[in-house]
């Protein structure tokens, strides 16, 4: 088998960090080509530290904290594929999956992560990378679906596993009672509420204890949206300490290989 390659795609910068972070370092450190793909620089997110992006600048400044991320995540420089953060129900939707296949035709993954159809808290954008993500690793092995791309370098590929990002039940309800209410991210001044998985639907974690370092670093690169006074900052060594920080979870949506019978503690299980 050629060399095992990881690709992730998501719809901003962070949205990598938290849930993802110590897995693309881990794979990356085990000599795997991890790729990330965000369809966004993040434009329309929060200046949580007015001095570091304005509204003019925030699309190059957040990605420089994305190249900064992946950097100390040891995986390859983000591909972006510069859509608009906020818009993307609304972009040419064949157009975005045809991207996709490309990408994926061309860095040829054996694993492919995304976000499921919740997008972790209801996000447009993740709903819609979801959509693509999903749609473009069932047609890049297809030679009938976009030909032009073949006469290029580009051959037809087949990922062997999607896996959807999750948040456990557990997790959730922890988050829930340290804050006293629903756990949820402000959008437009409401709350939308994560979404959680029950155990029995996760079938994939991920224990990044040895990488929980590199992934508090990569998440304290985004500075524009987590900002200097946040427990990433304060109180380091606790978030490391914490169950859900040193274990990622992951839901395997599709895969060309038998079913998993019990959890997996491996991405590229069954392709080793």
């Amino acid at each position: 088998m050629s060399k095992l390659t990881l690709m992730a795609v998501f719809a901003h910068p962070d949205d990598e960090a938290f849930g993802t972070g110590g897995t693309l370092t881990k794979y990356a450190a085990e000599g795997c080509d991890v790729y990330l793909v965000t369809a966004t620089r993040g434009e329309a997110g929060q200046i949580a530290e007015p001095d570091r992006a304005t509204s003019a600048n925030r699309p190059f400044v957040r990605e420089q904290e994305l190249r900064c991320a992946c950097q100390i995540y040891g995986i390859h420089p983000p591909r972006l594929l510069d859509y608009q953060d906020g818009q993307l129900t609304i972009v040419n939707q064949g157009q975005a999956v045809g991207r996709l296949v490309r990408v994926i035709r061309e860095l040829r993954p054996q694993v492919l992560i995304t976000f499921g159809p919740d997008g972790i808290y209801g996000h447009y954008d993740h709903i819609a990378v979801y959509r693509w993500a999903t749609i473009a690793a069932e047609l890049a092995a297809d030679p009938g679906c976009f030909p032009e791309q073949l006469e290029d370098v580009c051959q037809p590929h087949q990922v062997s596993k999607v896996y959807f990002r999750t948040l456990p039940e557990t997790q959730i309800e922890a988050m829930a009672e340290e804050e006293g209410k629903p756990a949820a991210v402000m959008m437009d001044g409401v709350p939308f509420y994560f979404a959680a998985r029950p155990e029995d639907d996760i079938t994939t974690v991920i224990d990044v204890s040895e990488y929980v370092e590199p992934k508090l670093r990569g998440i304290q690169c985004h500075a524009t949206q987590v900002g200097r006074n946040s427990r990433f900052s304060d109180t380091p060594d606790e978030v490391m300490g914490e169950h859900w920080f040193r274990h990622e979870h992951f839901a395997l949506a599709r895969t060309t290989l038998e079913p998993p019978r019990e959890v997996e503690t491996d991405l590229f299980a069954g392709l080793r």
